[in-house]
C-alpha cells in the first residue's frame, strides 16, 4: 500500500520535497563525522528552539559578533553541511566550535557536548507548520490537524519523531556533557538559560554573557531576521526540492508556550495526548508534558 493513499496530494508534495532535502553522499558525511570532545552540539526536535540555542552559543563564544549573513555559516548544520558546501571537519573562527542536528540519540555523532531542548509537543507541531506554510505547502492546502496528524503518524522516520527523540535522550540527562533545557524555561527566564549554557560551554566572561542575553532575545533576533531566514540552504537546496528560488524559510517566530494548543481540534490534542501516553508515560511515567517540565524542575534544585 503507498503511504500516499488516502492522503491530500498537497502533504503527499510537501513529503517528497522534504525527502530531497538531503543527498546521500550528505548523509553519509553527516553519519561519518566524529566530534571532538569540545565540540558543542544542539540537539533537539525540530521547532523546539534549536536557531534561538545557536544564537546563544554564537554570541557568547564570540562576544557579539553578528557578522554572518545566515546562523548556520557559523553553527553548521551537521546532516546538511556537506550539501550546503561545509566542511565538518573545519576550524571555526570562535571556540568552541559549536554545530546543530535534530538527530534522535541513536543515530548522533557521539563524542561531543549536547545542549537538548524541549518544548510543549503541540507548540511544537504548531510552529513547524507555520515554518513550512507558504513554502512546501501553500496556505489552505494542508490544515493544521493534518499536518500535527501526519508527524505523530508511524511513517514518520523514527528519528526524526519527537517522542522518539525525547525518549533517547532522556536516560542521558545526567551525564556531565548533556545539558537539557525546556524552551518555555528560556521563555520565562532567558538570562538563567544563558548562563547556564555559557557554565556549560566554559565561557566564564560576564561582558560576553550579557551581550548574549541581550542578542538573544526574541526582539533583537527579529530585528535581523534575514539573519536566521535559511538562506545557506535555500541558496544550496531550492531547486532539489522545487521551491522557487529566493524563498526562504523563517526561523524567528513569536515563540508562543501556548498557541499550539489552542488552535488545534480536540481530536488533534487528543491524539498527541495518546501517542504521549504510549510513549512517553510508557517508559518515563510522566503524564504529560506540564509533569516532564516539573521533573526537570526539580531535579536542577536538587542539583
Amino acid at each position: 500500500m503507498s503511504i500516499s493513499e488516502g492522503r491530500n496530494p498537497a502533504m503527499e508534495l510537501m513529503i517528497q520535497k522534504r525527502s530531497r532535502l538531503m543527498t546521500n553522499e550528505g548523509r553519509q558525511k553527516a553519519l561519518s563525522y566524529v566530534p571532538r570532545s569540545s565540540d558543542v552540539i544542539v540537539a533537539t526536535p525540530a521547532k523546539c528552539g534549536t536557531t534561538w540555542m545557536q544564537q546563544i552559543m554564537h554570541q557568547l563564544r564570540s562576544g557579539g559578533n553578528m557578522t554572518f549573513t545566515d546562523i548556520d555559516e557559523v553553527v553548521p548544520w551537521i546532516d546538511l553541511a556537506y550539501d550546503v558546501g561545509q566542511d565538518l571537519d573545519a576550524e571555526h573562527k570562535y571556540q568552541p566550535r559549536c554545530f546543530k542536528t535534530h538527530a534522535s540519540y541513536d543515530v548522533c555523532p557521539k563524542g561531543g557536548k549536547y545542549i537538548v531542548v524541549y518544548r510543549e509537543p503541540c507548540a511544537s507541531f504548531y510552529s513547524a507548520f507555520n515554518f513550512f506554510e507558504g513554502v512546501y505547502f501553500q496556505p489552505g492546502e494542508i490544515t493544521l490537524d493534518e499536518y500535527v496528524k501526519y508527524r505523530i503518524s508511524p511513517n514518520k522516520r523514527m528519528h526524526q519523531n519527537y517522542f522518539h527523540h525525547l525518549l533517547s535522550w532522556w536516560p542521558k540527562r545526567n551525564d556531565p556533557n548533556v545539558l537539557f533545557l525546556l524552551y518555555e524555561d528560556m521563555l520565562d527566564d532567558l538570562e538563567s538559560a544563558v548562563r547556564a549554557v555559557a557554565s556549560f560551554m566554559c565561557i566564564e566572561d560576564e561582558a560576553s554573557i550579557a551581550n548574549a542575553v541581550k542578542m538573544s532575545t526574541f526582539d533583537f533576533m527579529k530585528q535581523s531576521r534575514d539573519k536566521f531566514a535559511s538562506n545557506l540552504l535555500s541558496s544550496y537546496r531550492n531547486k532539489a526540492l522545487g521551491i522557487p528560488e529566493g524563498v526562504r524559510l523563517q526561523r524567528v517566530a513569536t515563540g508562543s508556550a501556548t498557541k499550539g494548543r489552542e488552535m488545534m481540534d480536540e481530536g488533534t490534542k487528543q491524539a498527541v495526548q495518546i501517542m504521549w501516553n504510549e510513549t512517553v508515560t510508557k517508559e518515563t511515567g510522566f503524564q504529560d508534558y506540564s509533569e516532564f517540565r516539573e521533573a526537570l524542575k526539580t531535579r536542577e534544585k536538587q542539583s
